[in-house]
């Protein structure tokens, strides 16, 4: 490289030097105020007048402390109907959602939900119906028996009393010397006679008698099977208990059930309630009869119940005791649902402003507050709950101060 080329490059990088220099004095007089006009000492250029603006004043307001507990929508009447015999399902005639009626007073028996197999007890009960023939006609006769022998004692006992008649007759005339010795022995002997007859007659109305309540029991418990069968008879046939609708359906046509297994569950759809389990601290803030709101998240429905019960007793595991809410019957309330239940146990003070007064800016929130000379400043404010228009004020403003509105 020759000495010219050198020269050249080394005055290039003292020019670019200067001018970092120069620019970086510039820059430092721009900061310092040097080339802007400078204000002449004298008194404060006179404030334009505050703007006219709506504003509202910050106030501080009590508010019910209110807990939230969850709960399900159940029937206040609900049952679970049951097989009463063992027995094969023979015929289904609902379906989940049917809608059944109730016995009426006119002689209704109710809507038929299902028949289970009645071959056998119906075997049971011609069995038992031709033991009551066979009872009857047996009894009947015993009572003929019975009717003979009462005759036959009768027929002996008046002989009895002719034999004892012609005995004491032939006695006297035997002491007046007016019969003989033999034939008083033959008067004897056919009072004797009759005696037999009498006491055999008697024993034979006796034997009658007890042939006769014999059959009479046998016919009672003939009789006895006869309601029995039937009344199994009658449980093969189920029927719904009260009107409402099925909601769940647990056996299908052919199934073997057993006493007490359950076949449908039915509940009262007009009957709605939500069973809610509560913290045993907020039971003493609730009464029978009060009104609390319910919220039904899947319906998007906001709706007023009454306590209709609290169950006495508490649950050890969760410290919990269960309250039943009634509700008003809606469209679609069907049981399982998720509701939640609004409970207020006391009250506490906030800060309020009008929620349209607050301005927000990505996650922040502002307001313009008007200072003592009515000029408005943005400030920062944290919100809390809000109420029917109102919002609360956690922090950033005092209770009094001055919040403009949109």
């Amino acid at each position: 490289m020759s000495d010219r080329s050198r020269r050249r490059r080394l005055l290039i990088g003292c020019a670019k030097g200067l001018g970092v220099l120069a620019l970086l004095i510039i820059l430092m007089l721009w900061l310092s105020g040097t080339f802007l006009g400078k204000v002449k000492p004298g008194p404060p250029a006179a404030r334009s007048k505050p703007p006219r603006v709506a504003s509202v004043r910050v106030e501080l307001r009590e508010f019910p402390l209110i807990a939230e507990q969850v709960g399900t929508v159940r029937s206040q009447t609900q049952s679970r109907i049951a097989s009463r015999i063992m027995a094969q399902v023979k015929e289904i005639l609902v379906h989940e959602g049917s809608r059944v009626e109730s016995p009426g007073r006119e002689g209704d028996d109710g809507t038929l939900l299902a028949t289970l197999d009645d071959r056998e007890i119906k075997t049971r009960l011609r069995q038992a119906q031709s033991q009551v023939e066979a009872a009857a006609r047996a009894m009947k006769a015993a009572k003929s028996r019975l009717d003979a022998a009462v005759a036959q004692r009768e027929a002996a006992q008046a002989r009895q009393r002719q034999a004892d008649w012609d005995y004491q007759h032939y006695e006297d005339l035997y002491r007046k010397k007016a019969a003989t010795g033999q034939q008083l022995q033959q008067i004897r002997s056919q009072k004797d006679v009759s005696q037999a007859q009498v006491k055999a007659a008697g024993e034979e109305v006796n034997a009658a008698g007890d042939d006769a309540k014999r059959m009479e029991a046998q016919m009672q418990q003939a009789q006895a099977a006869v309601l029995e069968a039937r009344t199994m008879l009658s449980y093969t046939v189920i029927r719904a208990p009260f009107a409402g609708r099925v909601i769940r359906k647990m056996v299908d046509v052919g199934d073997m059930v057993a006493p007490g297994q359950p076949l449908f569950l039915l509940d009262v759809a007009a009957q709605p309630q939500l069973h809610a389990y509560i913290a045993e601290s907020l039971i003493a803030h609730l009464k029978v009869g009060q009104v609390l709101a319910v919220e039904i998240d899947a319906l998007a429905l906001n709706l007023e119940g009454s306590i209709a019960e609290i169950v006495p007793q508490a649950e050890p595991a969760s410290r919990t005791t269960l309250v039943k809410i009634a509700l008003a019957p809606q469209a679609n309330l069907v049981t399982g649902l998720y509701g939640r239940l609004e409970i207020p146990y006391g009250t506490y003070r906030a800060l309020v402003v009008p929620a349209s007064a607050v301005r927000e800016v990505g996650q922040l929130h502002l307001v313009s507050v008007l200072d003592t000379d009515g000029y408005p400043h943005r400030r920062f404010v944290t919100l809390g709950q809000r109420h029917d228009g109102l919002v609360e004020v956690l922090t950033g403003l005092q209770e009094g101060e001055e919040v403009v509105l949109p």
